[in-house]
């Protein structure tokens, strides 16, 4: 199955499709996350949360028409900046 019909699937609820999108796109997420915040354990909090408020907009049926990766991005850039302000 492709990953847009992961993401659909995934947008209309289908908890299997995100885990599956997860699956395909953690080491994707955690090299972006790691390139920003340049330590481990950050990149990991920030993949961490930014998994967590995917999975919690989608449930809700908050998710827009905005591609997949846009989203992660947007997410990573918040989720640095919360990580730094607060170190």
């Amino acid at each position: 199955m492709s990953i847009e019909k992961r993401v659909n699937k995934a947008k209309k609820g289908n908890e299997k499709a995100f885990q599956a999108l997860i699956e395909i796109e953690k080491h994707k997420l955690y090299r972006i996350a790691y390139l920003y915040v340049k330590k481990e354990e950050d990149a990991l909090d920030v993949v961490q949360e930014t998994i967590y408020k995917a999975f919690t907009s989608i449930m809700k049926k908050k998710v827009k028409n905005e591609k997949y990766e846009i989203k992660i991005i947007i997410n990573i850039n918040a989720l640095i900046s919360d990580i730094y302000s607060i170190h």
